[in-house]
């Protein structure tokens, strides 16, 4: 059995991306951020030409020095030198930056390079003798690549580093996070709140990643991150609730796997259009999913839903009972005409909303669904369903 983890390397890239939205929020909507282009983290401004924030990123999941000859010193230092060296970018306006979760020692290089008691000329001096004495040949291209800079190069780039050390970790980060968000929601919904901003943020990350659009090839702005926070807080109200499953997607087979049942059977008896009947398998699915969530992060309890149901109810029996006294009863054309208008009605022409502001019209078609799938059913389409689902049971008992 290997005894290799690919826990660290997983946690890094988390850590990347979450320390990612949090200097994008901190950041203004002008900023551009890119992950994994000229560093870990790249964030450039719009307005401001040739300003640049390169930042480099080292997570420890235990204690940690950052010591004067630690290979993350080194490493990050050989990206560096040898970017300064092919002059990827100014060195003038550019800033550069590693955070470490490491602690930083009195004395140290790191502490020579960090916002306090920096001492650049002390620095170089003690870089370029651990690069000339270090017998650490792992480190050897990071030692070179130092050395051949000029000194006016190793002056600019010192200039431009930061070593921010005793940065917070992967838990200590979502801290940060969740201060900013707090700021656009009330406590209680601040966890299924940060919930969505990351999953949103995740999702863009891959993106850019994959760079499928020139957009998101230049990175990911400042002000695109604003305006979906400021969205979705939105949502999070007491007359509201955000909105999940309104693009949700269904397959072939998931489709057909729900014929069976009792609410397709209802569409079915009023000789819905497979169109309808498919659009009613999603409106069913996503609401039973969105539902669920609001259920599981605690932003409805069970009686508001129930509360949804009865008020449903008590709306689709009127219109049911005017729409059906002019029907004739005898008449199976008439009856499935009947059962068509109180579902255009259901799906067209009723406004209830679970909430004031939830706008998303597939809450209310799902939960009309989820009705007519209970047993016995809490609505029907067909005046007559029952008695039909009872004939069809009976013949094929007797078949």
């Amino acid at each position: 059995m290997t005894t290799f983890s690919a826990a660290p390397q997983a946690l890094g890239y988390l850590y990347q991306a979450r320390v990612a939205l949090a200097l994008l929020l901190e950041s203004p909507d002008e900023a551009y951020l890119r992950v994994e282009a000229l560093d870990d983290i790249d964030i450039s401004n719009a307005v401001i030409a040739g300003s640049l924030s390169l930042i480099q990123l080292k997570h420890h999941t235990g204690e940690a020095t950052l010591t004067d000859a630690s290979t993350d010193l080194w490493k990050s230092l050989r990206v560096w030198s040898e970017q300064a060296k092919a002059a990827k970018f100014s060195l003038d306006n550019a800033k550069i930056i590693l955070f470490t979760t490491a602690k930083i020692g009195a004395g140290s290089i790191a502490s020579l390079l960090g916002d306090s008691k920096r001492d650049l000329n002390k620095a170089e001096t003690k870089l370029l003798n651990v690069a000339s004495t270090s017998g650490n040949k792992s480190l050897k291209e990071a030692f070179d690549a130092f050395k051949e800079l000029t000194e006016a190069q190793r002056k600019a780039l010192l200039a431009a580093i930061h070593i921010v050390g005793g940065h917070p970790d992967i838990a200590g980060v979502k801290k940060k996070i969740d201060q900013q968000l707090r700021l656009a929601v009330r406590a209680k919904y601040l966890a299924p709140f940060s919930e969505r901003v990351e999953g949103w943020w995740t999702d863009k990350v891959i993106l850019h990643l994959l760079a499928k659009t020139p957009s998101y090839a230049n990175g990911i702005s400042g002000f695109e991150l604003h305006e979906y926070v400021a969205s979705v807080a939105e949502t999070f109200h007491d007359e509201s609730l955000p909105i999940d499953y309104d693009s949700l997607g269904m397959t072939d087979d998931e489709v057909d796997a729900s014929r069976n049942r009792q609410y397709v059977k209802q569409l079915e008896a009023i000789q819905a259009g497979t169109r309808t009947i498919r659009k009613a398998i999603f409106d069913y699915h996503r609401a039973y999913n969105q539902r669920h969530r609001w259920l599981r992060d605690s932003l409805v309890f069970p009686r508001e839903l129930e509360k949804y149901e009865e008020r449903l109810s008590d709306e689709w029996e009127r219109y049911f009972d005017h729409n059906f006294s002019d029907t004739d009863a005898s008449d199976p054309q008439a009856l499935i005409a009947a059962g068509k208008a109180v579902l255009k009605w259901a799906e067209m022409e009723c406004t209830l909303r679970i909430r004031p502001r939830v706008e998303a019209d597939f809450v209310r078609r799902g939960s009309f669904h989820i009705l007519a799938d209970k047993e016995p059913p809490g609505i029907y389409w067909h005046p007559k369903f029952q008695e039909l689902m009872t004939q069809t049971m009976s013949a094929a008992a007797t078949a």
